[in-house]
């Protein structure tokens, strides 16, 4: 008797546990997500990139993938150089197991040229994150616009 109490007590601090990690990654990826918007919105590529595993691989709509930081900071300087950016991301849900967490959300976008009317798109995402060295970094990056073209 005494050694299904003691199993069962290990589940449910397992169990907890679980519930708590996920928790936290559930906040970290949200709060990396706000990060990444705000820096999109600041133009700063850097701190875009920053959120990236050296290895990850982007794949933005109507483009071939992006492989690597570099490629990657090619596109987003590209990006950024298109006029003033109000970006808003939404973390939708997070599945998390281990060192992998797949965020699902959407996003709002309005791009400001310097002359020209404001360009308006929104859509949705897919990003892959590996927690790497205690850190999560995007490892696959991947959006659409819901708009018709």
């Amino acid at each position: 008797m005494m050694k299904r109490i003691t199993i069962v007590l290990i589940a449910l601090v397992a169990v907890s546990v679980s519930a708590q990690q996920s928790t936290d990654v559930k906040t970290i990826l949200a709060n990396n997500a706000a990060q990444f918007a705000a820096a999109a919105s600041h133009g700063n590529v850097d701190g875009m990139v920053a959120l990236y595993d050296e290895h990850a691989v982007l794949m933005p709509p109507n483009a071939p993938a992006m492989n690597g930081r570099d490629a990657i900071r090619q596109f987003w300087t590209g990006f950024t150089s298109l006029g003033a950016i109000d970006a808003k991301l939404v973390t939708d849900d997070i599945l998390n197991s281990g060192d992998l967490a797949a965020e699902t959300g959407h996003f709002d976008l309005t791009i400001t040229p310097k002359s020209g009317a404001p360009i308006k798109d929104s859509g949705k995402y897919l990003v892959l994150w590996r927690n790497v060295g205690g850190q999560w970094r995007i490892v696959r990056d991947i959006f659409n616009s819901n708009l018709a073209r």
